[in-house]
């Protein structure tokens, strides 16, 4: 009975440890996915820049919110594609489009020095 006892215990705490594993590696994955995408966002969005510094740190926050955005919503095999063989699927598309648009809309927009033709 003791025998019995301590494999049951035992077990339990190999599943238990092995759980926080997955979860560790997959949330690493998230990380490492949501930090190459954005870096990946930026430096496509100021290729054809002229001020490419000054650039970079304006798009920097839509991106990291873009990339945070995809990856809570993105399946882990989705990622996989991205990190390891380099390619954009069609749900990384669409899940881009929601996300840029969601991120986009919610930051300031910068203000014109018209309004309706009026100097303000």
């Amino acid at each position: 009975m003791a025998a019995l006892l301590r494999s049951l215990c035992l077990g339990i705490l190999l599943v238990s440890c092995s759980n926080t594993t997955l979860l560790q590696t997959a949330d690493s994955k998230r990380e490492q996915f949501e930090q190459r995408f954005a870096k990946q966002c930026v430096e496509k969005e100021v290729r054809n820049s002229i001020n490419k510094d000054n650039d970079r740190l304006r798009f920097a926050k839509p991106c990291e919110c873009i990339a945070k955005r995809i990856s809570a919503h993105l399946p882990e095999r989705e990622m996989d594609k991205f990190l390891f063989e380099h390619k954009i699927t069609r749900t990384l598309s669409m899940s881009f489009d929601k996300a840029a648009y969601f991120c986009v809309q919610n930051s300031a927009k910068p203000k014109s020095l018209f309004l309706f033709g009026k100097k303000q």
